[in-house]
C-alpha cells in the first residue's frame, strides 16, 4: 500500500514538474511575466536542489526501490515505462532553454 502511495506522489511530483516548466517555456516566449512565472520557477528550483542534492538521483525511486520485493521490477511511477525512462532527459534541455528565456526577457525589460 507504501508503495502504491510513493508511485501516486512520484507521478503528481512530475505532473506539477512538466506542467511548470511547460509554463515557463510559455512565459518565456510570450514575454508573460508574472507573479506565477516567479512561483513556477521556485517549486523547479527546490526540485532541482532535491535531485541534484540526492546525486542526481530521485529520493521517491530510492524508497520505491526498498519497498519492492528482491527481483521484481522496481515501478515508481504511473508512467509508461519509455517514459519514466526520459522525463529527466526530455525536462533537462527544456529547462535549460526556459531559463534562457526568462533571462533574456528579463535582461531586455
Amino acid at each position: 500500500m507504501l508503495l502504491i502511495g510513493i508511485r501516486l506522489l512520484h507521478t503528481a511530483v512530475v505532473v506539477v514538474m512538466v506542467t511548470a516548466i511547460l509554463f515557463l517555456l510559455y512565459c518565456g516566449l510570450a514575454n508573460d511575466l508574472s507573479r506565477w512565472t516567479a512561483i513556477a520557477f521556485a517549486i523547479v528550483s527546490v526540485e532541482v536542489v532535491i535531485y541534484v542534492g540526492n546525486g542526481f538521483r530521485c529520493p521517491l525511486r530510492t524508497l520505491a526501490e526498498d519497498l519492492t520485493p528482491a527481483g521484481q521490477l522496481v515501478q515508481d511511477i504511473y508512467l509508461p515505462p519509455w517514459l519514466a525512462a526520459r522525463v529527466v532527459g526530455l525536462s533537462t534541455p527544456l529547462l535549460g532553454v526556459d531559463c534562457l528565456l526568462l533571462l533574456v526577457r528579463l535582461l531586455l525589460n
